[in-house]
């Protein structure tokens, strides 16, 4: 999704944070050869510095983390993470659904489900991921951000979709990625993916105190 004309500063700057939504959530997802070479040259850590300049907060203190993986191969990098996020005798030690850290993983699909239905979306077959999975829920904030441009541009309302942003923010990524942070803490691995992970909860934090301010 983007936006083609942006006549306003409220719709670039819903422009710059939906924007940064989307190659975080894509960080994600099972790592190809093209994603190992963006983030083995720089493009990667580029990419998102420069993302960062155009945000409405400051995000200077993580934009130099170490999201380079010099010196390693796309097969080191590819087997990290699957022994990391993917697999496991019990399930991998840094699973990527979020409700495996909240208690009761049903209600918590549920209620990130609810949020879903409301703005009439369905999970794509194609995509294969849960509602709790962080690239569905990156999707998501990626969506009601890019609505909130549209919205900025026909000279709409936005305070709802602010709060659906700050609400789903609290009760879903915010409130889960600090235990992804600690128990990747406890794992000896490439500095890429603990750095990746703190990169991004920082994002999210600041993303949800911007809208929570925002939407008053």
């Amino acid at each position: 999704m983007e936006a083609i004309s942006l006549q306003s500063a409220p719709a670039q700057t819903a422009a710059n944070r939906s924007r940064m939504y989307q190659p975080l959530g894509a960080a994600f997802t099972f790592p190809d050869e093209d994603f190992f070479e963006a983030v083995h040259d720089g493009t990667f850590a580029t990419t998102l510095g420069e993302m960062c300049a155009g945000l409405p907060y400051d995000l200077t203190s993580v934009a130099t983390l170490d999201l380079i993986a010099g010196g390693t191969s796309y097969a080191e990098f590819e087997s990290e993470y699957i022994r990391l996020f993917d697999v496991g005798p019990a399930g991998p030690p840094c699973p990527l659904y979020g409700g495996v850290y909240k208690g009761d993983r049903m209600k918590v699909m549920e209620d990130a489900t609810r949020f879903y239905n409301f703005f009439h979306l369905r999970l794509s077959a194609e995509m294969r991921e849960l509602p709790d999975h962080i690239t569905t829920q990156m999707e998501f904030l990626h969506y009601l951000t890019f609505r909130q441009v549209e919205a900025c541009q026909q000279g709409l309302d936005v305070a709802s979709l602010l709060r659906a942003e700050r609400d789903f923010l609290a009760r879903h990524l915010c409130k889960w990625m600090p235990h992804l942070q600690a128990r990747l803490a406890k794992q000896t691995t490439l500095p890429f993916f603990p750095d990746l992970v703190r990169f991004t909860a920082t994002f999210l934090a600041a993303d949800q105190a911007y809208a929570a301010a925002t939407a008053e």
